[in-house]
């Protein structure tokens, strides 16, 4: 039995062109009907049984009934981070690609949505109020553990350019020398283009250098080139990375600014946040908790993991602090915590994903 996807907009000509493109793509599993007025919405209803409706969210106000479906997605004229995203709502002007890639995920067709190219990338913020936490060092071994298995993206958002340094308590950096970051392109140029709305996928690939399990855009020249970007800004900036970059992760590298990533937070699927044990750390993340209380939904805050850097061998602690209590491992290197890090809150939390999708399936 066919499943139906019916379209509704009273944009006659975004609804054909809509129609149009999900109908030549072959990996959708829809029967695909547009339609531009309520008459014909409502006759076209009282004969078929909708499986999937898109549903203009402007159009549906002014309609006289209630449109029946198995489920109703709305095509929303609101910017992503202008108001919180509802669940059941689609950016309406992003590209048709982009809303193919939203339906199967919304839908659950994860296994469609699995092959049908890397889709939007998942974001890793690695970020702390506190300097000298271990950032930067847990920050490129999650890039190089991550990317032995998934096509992964490393960005370092310092203002002064970590990736060029050289550090004794970073173990495993591949750091370039000043000279040689001065002649290539980096940041500087992504961030040039995307406040020229020129930033595209082809362009995103130019600038990017490989660096064997990962590829990486090197970092701004100068602090004033990512200090003129504002946090809503650097959240669209990193917004269109993950739709673009052609990469299933985007690992950012950050500095102790709390303004700067705001609005970037929302966006993240983990925000791994290095700790250290002495009072004057406690009191300043005691001070940050109770902000991002005040000011970040709930949801938000369980994206936060709180994890201890093991410079040296012996114990480590790390934990959730929305679940509030900590787990403890023995750990010989940071590889060795890295990689439980990530198997724990990463790939164990995808597998139980997608088996609950599994079941809303059947």
């Amino acid at each position: 039995m066919e499943k139906i996807l019916t379209i509704y907009d009273e944009d006659e000509l975004y609804c054909k062109r809509l129609s149009l493109y999900l109908r030549q793509n072959t990996k959708l599993p829809f029967q695909i009907y547009p339609m531009s007025t309520p008459e014909r919405l409502e006759e076209f209803l009282k004969k078929k049984n909708s499986d999937l409706l898109l549903l203009s969210e402007k159009n549906a106000k002014s309609l006289h009934f209630s449109p029946k479906s198995g489920r109703t997605l709305y095509l929303t004229e609101e910017s992503p981070l202008s108001k919180k995203k509802k669940e059941n709502s689609i950016y309406k002007y992003q590209s048709a690609d982009r809303i193919m890639r939203e339906i199967l995920l919304q839908y659950g067709e994860l296994a469609l949505l699995e092959s049908n190219g890397q889709g939007r990338a998942d974001i890793f913020m690695i970020y702390s109020p506190l300097g000298r936490s271990g950032k930067t060092a847990l920050a490129y071994e999650i890039a190089q553990v991550l990317g032995k298995n998934r096509q992964t993206l490393f960005l370092s958002l310092s203002e002064l350019g970590s990736a060029f340094k050289q550090s004794s308590d970073s173990p495993g950096i591949s750091s370039l020398k000043s000279n040689e970051a001065k002649e290539r392109e980096c940041l500087t140029e992504a961030l040039y283009h995307f406040k020229e709305n020129t930033l595209s996928p082809l362009i995103i690939k130019a600038l990017s250098y490989d660096r064997g399990s990962y590829s990486t855009i090197l970092p701004v020249r100068s602090p004033e080139d990512i200090q003129s970007i504002s946090s809503r800004e650097l959240a669209l900036f990193l917004d269109k990375l993950a739709e673009d970059a052609g990469v299933s992760a985007l690992i950012l590298d950050t500095d102790c600014s709390l303004s700067k990533y705001l609005d970037c937070f929302p966006q993240c699927k983990k925000i791994f946040m290095p700790i250290l044990p002495d009072s004057i750390s406690k009191e300043k993340l005691a001070f940050f908790r109770n902000y991002l209380k005040k000011n970040l939904a709930e949801e938000i805050l369980e994206k936060f993991v709180q994890c201890e850097i093991p410079f040296a061998i012996g114990s480590t602690e790390w934990c959730n602090p929305a679940q509030g209590k900590a787990e403890y491992f023995r750990s010989s290197s940071l590889k060795d915590y890295t990689e439980s890090l990530l198997l724990r809150y990463i790939y164990e939390e995808e597998d139980k994903e997608k088996e609950q999708y599994r079941k809303m399936i059947l």
